[in-house]
């Protein structure tokens, strides 16, 4: 067999070529970024940032949504303001982490429809809400990155759980029902508890 040249160097060229690399930071709006000196005087707005950000990067990790429900419109004004070829990753809400969330960053709406007790509460936590409550949030973000996703810009939904969330069986199950909640999308999972890492009966990457 005859191979020509320039058809090997294709082969291997192919099968070599590496995937795209992307860098950025988390939050293009971090106090230590700020105060770097990386942005010009005159990119004084979280848009002129992102703007300018997405000039020197091609990633970023969202890191306001683990503090507050993203919304659509937010998400859109993203779209707008970067590259086609820019990409966010997007922390996803502390709620469907496990952790302890403030009752005031929930949408106006669902603290009212929030009992009375649940909602003079400072904090709650995902298992504290009605299952209406919970089913109607997850739908909203899924809407919510639905334009990032559209759009192409969408990386990874980040989900960061805490280190008292340890390698039980139920904590499987709900990591499993966070990507069936949000089935369109790709998760990251972030754990911070060594317990998932050195599980010899219940192997992470077989989970996973």
């Amino acid at each position: 067999m005859v191979v020509n040249t320039a058809d090997l160097y294709a082969i291997i060229w192919v099968r070599g070529k590496m995937g795209n690399i992307l860098i950025g930071t988390c939050s293009w709006t971090d106090a230590t970024l700020l105060a770097s000196g990386f942005y010009p005087a005159h990119s004084s707005t979280a848009e002129e940032r992102l703007r300018y950000y997405s000039q020197n990067f091609n990633l970023v990790e969202v890191d306001s949504t683990y503090y507050s429900l993203l919304a659509e419109r937010t998400a859109e004004f993203w779209c707008r303001r970067t590259p086609e070829d820019f990409t966010f990753d997007v922390k996803a809400f502390s709620l469907f982490t496990q952790h302890p969330t403030q009752v005031r960053s929930l949408p106006k709406d669902i603290r009212n429809a929030l009992s009375k007790d649940t909602a003079q509460r400072p904090r709650i936590y995902y298992h504290e809400l009605p299952p209406e409550i919970r089913k109607e949030l997850w739908e909203r973000f899924d809407r919510a990155l639905l334009p990032l996703d559209s759009a192409g810009k969408l990386g990874v939904v980040l989900f960061q759980f805490p280190p008292w969330l340890y390698p039980r069986e139920d904590n499987r199950r709900y990591i499993v029902q966070c990507q069936e909640s949000l089935p369109q999308y790709r998760i990251a999972v972030e754990f911070r508890n060594g317990a998932w890492l050195s599980s010899r009966r219940h192997p992470l990457h077989f989970f996973l």
